[in-house]
């Protein structure tokens, strides 16, 4: 009994080494805020079209959007990082959705509809010491389309969208929500 603890262990430790060092690149979880360009980076480019399934079932077209500032939030539901960050997409859309802003959130989400269904209707969060759901809409994506809308590997992340539709900001990894609001407010006056 001994002699199998003492090989799993070291079989688990030699595990543990050899991918730390020569693992695959997982640009999935590879931490965004390491990118030399910062974690908000200007970007200048037409968001290109897409249509999506909310969880209602309706297809939504983000063009629709046009007319207001979107920030498009890329997540899932296992990565801990984009939980962290909900409390604060919901504080921007309660503050800032009567100037013309909306939080897209665009699930990319490997355990399904389901799964983000659940979550969506089952967490609450607390913000400003009232426990709330998500209050913006979310869609379902993958992979392909995320990187279509702009998203670059690492989460959580997210595309800021002007009111003409293009992407002016890219968000990489967990950012304060004073640096990301004021972002915000800046694509919001113009």
């Amino acid at each position: 009994m001994r002699k199998t603890l003492l090989f799993l262990a070291i079989a688990a430790i030699c595990i543990t080494v050899a991918f730390r060092y020569f693992g695959p690149d997982l640009p999935w979880i590879t931490d965004a805020n390491d990118d030399p360009n910062g974690p908000i980076a200007d970007m200048d480019r037409a968001l290109p079209h897409a249509v999506l399934p909310s969880l209602s079932g309706d297809w939504v077209d983000l063009s629709t959007y046009k007319g207001q500032v979107v920030f498009i939030a890329f997540w899932t539901t296992w990565c801990s990082g984009c939980v962290d960050e909900v409390p604060s997409l919901i504080r921007f859309q309660q503050e800032f959705a009567d100037k013309g802003f909306t939080v897209v959130a665009v699930a990319i989400d490997d355990q399904g509809e389901e799964s983000v269904g659940s979550f969506v209707r089952n967490r609450r969060f607390d913000v400003n010491g009232d426990s709330v759901p998500i209050n913006y809409p979310v869609m379902m994506g993958s992979l392909e389309t995320a990187a279509k809308l702009g998203f670059e590997g690492g989460l959580p992340a997210g595309v800021l969208v002007n009111r003409e539709g293009r992407e002016v900001k890219i968000v990489r990894g967990l950012v304060a929500e004073a640096a990301l609001s004021k972002a915000i407010q800046k694509v919001l006056k113009h």
